[in-house]
């Protein structure tokens, strides 16, 4: 029998409330439901998962080869569309391979419908059991109730961060990944694609910059863009995609100040872009975005990626703070609730944990 993990999301603060074993033909309909992508007839591609992993045509399955121990590789699936009598979002997967994973991170994307934003919902991480055996099945489910702005009958996609737990690059050792569960259909109109980070870092032949990406169904390229005031952005590279969801570009700028933005831009022509970096004198910072402005409710702060002790506050005009937040770990955005708030400016501060710091005012309506 293998050992099945479920939980159940009870709170937006991503704690996981329980795990439970389970037979195989217990979990597969009832939990996460049934596999929707087994690989076996998907003609050597991926069949829409992007990300750090390769079709094996051997094993008719995911594979990442070359594995190092501590490295996180990731998995970004297709889009799919929930039910609308849905009470939950499933999702499972079988892990195997010569070498062991040591930990499992899931996120959700979706539209929610207090921002009409792409939202990346972190549903946190879990520890894979082996138990005697050379696999482990993943089984859980989130309640939708605890997805802010889930709706009905909205698509989602999930975002896998799989780390090893052994490894040292060699080519025959690898993990894989199989029989792809959850409870809802493909969607043939894909979510957009996600930003997940953006760095901008001085080089000795100008300024390296390092995207990361999740969802790339309907990209066709992207464009990097740059501005000398942050204001007005010219395009200075064209990058295609390429399915593997880390992207780099090199610009040949020696200027003391520069502000960069990434432009996704569509199959169908529509585009959007990432947060801006901004170098000055080498040194690189993000600039501070929150919406909409004014606020009634929810307002969404994106932010640098959060690697250490990030918080945000939320200060009214007597400089009182009122609210206080730590970012989950590996974020670029934060909600803050402000629907009971006083009408009026707000100033709202970024401390990213490591001295580095941003602020902004925030008008509530």
């Amino acid at each position: 029998m293998k050992k099945i993990y479920m939980f159940v999301m009870k709170q937006a603060v991503l704690a996981v409330l329980s795990l439970t074993l389970l037979s195989s033909a217990a979990f597969s309909q009832s939990i996460c439901g049934p596999i929707v992508e087994d690989f076996n007839t998907v003609a050597n591609t991926t069949a829409g998962f992007t990300g750090d992993f390769s079709y094996s045509v051997s094993g008719q399955r995911l594979i990442r080869e070359n594995v190092i121990g501590t490295a996180v590789y990731s998995i970004t699936t297709p889009t799919y569309r929930a039910a609308n009598n849905a009470t939950s979002l499933g999702y499972g997967f079988i892990l195997e391979g010569s070498e062991r994973v040591s930990t499992v991170g899931v996120v959700v994307m979706y539209i929610s419908t207090l921002t009409n934003q792409l939202t990346t919902f972190n549903l946190g991480q879990l520890v894979p059991n082996y138990g005697s055996g050379a696999s482990a099945t993943v089984c859980r489910a989130v309640s939708l109730a605890d997805l802010p702005g889930f709706p009905t009958g909205g698509q989602y996609r999930f975002r896998i961060d799989i780390t090893s737990s052994t490894g040292s690059g060699l080519s025959a050792q690898n993990f894989t990944f199989d029989d792809f569960r959850t409870n809802g259909a493909f969607s043939i109109q894909p979510l957009p694609v996600a930003f997940i980070g953006f760095d901008a870092k001085k080089a000795a032949s100008g300024v390296q910059l390092t995207w990361k990406v999740a969802g790339e169904e309907n990209i066709a390229r992207y464009e990097v863009e740059r501005s000398a005031d942050g204001r007005g952005f010219t395009t200075v590279g064209t990058i295609s995609k390429t399915g593997r969801d880390t992207y780099t570009y090199l610009d040949a700028n020696n200027s003391g100040t520069a502000y960069y933005r990434i432009k996704n831009v569509d199959n169908d022509g529509k585009f959007k872009y990432s947060t801006i970096a901004r170098i000055v004198n080498g040194k690189t910072s993000i600039v501070l975005k929150a919406f909409p402005q004014p606020v009634l409710n929810q307002l969404t702060v994106q932010h640098p990626v959060i690697t250490s002790n990030g918080l945000i506050t939320l200060s009214g005009a007597d400089g009182r703070i009122v609210k206080s937040l730590k970012p989950v770990t590996g974020s670029m955005q934060t909600y803050v609730d402000m629907t009971s708030l006083q009408k009026g400016m707000y100033m709202i501060r970024f401390d990213a944990g490591d001295g580095s710091t941003e602020t902004m005012k925030v008008l509530k309506q």
